[in-house]
């Protein structure tokens, strides 16, 4: 296969993994429900909202990857541009990005942590009940600190 189509099919996909990551992330932060919410809410096109979050990675997972090959099919560009531009070697300009970048995803962790919003509201913890993976029974959650019926993992209730 000739670079350039390769190139023109790597192109293709990087944009629908783009829009497809988009897509499902504005699905998620504003039409499919979540926290404290009824289930039904939570489902959006017969998706529960935890399947289209596993969506949603690996989409993204494909975009790195589409990423990380359309830099090495455009690697001499990169070198003659950050020698041109910034006068380095192309290996001390990609570090730099990764530094860069680096920076970033440590500042969006440190803002997340320093200002959690309503995330915590999410399906997380003991005893919370009905999310995916969780057993309802009679009308309990089965959660860490709830008992856990024989149907679970095959164990006995828990003595209280």
């Amino acid at each position: 296969m000739k670079k350039s189509a390769l190139n023109v099919m790597v192109d293709a996909l990087l944009v629908i993994a783009i829009f497809s990551v988009a897509f499902m992330g504005i699905l998620l932060g504003f039409f499919v429900g979540r926290g404290s919410v009824p289930q039904a809410e939570k489902y959006l096109w017969g998706l529960h909202r935890h399947d289209w979050g596993d969506l949603h990675l690996i989409f993204s997972m494909a975009l790195v990857g589409l990423v990380v090959l359309h830099f090495f099919l455009h690697v001499g560009w990169v070198r003659s541009t950050s020698k041109r531009l910034l006068g380095l070697h192309w290996l001390a300009s990609l570090a730099v990005l990764l530094l860069i970048a680096a920076g970033i995803l440590c500042g969006a962790i440190l803002l997340k942590r320093a200002y959690p919003g309503r995330w915590g509201d999410e399906e997380r913890g003991p005893g919370k009940g009905g999310g995916r993976g969780t057993r309802l029974e009679e009308g309990r959650g089965a959660g860490r600190d709830e008992g856990r019926g024989e149907g679970w993992r095959g164990g006995r209730q828990r003595q209280r």
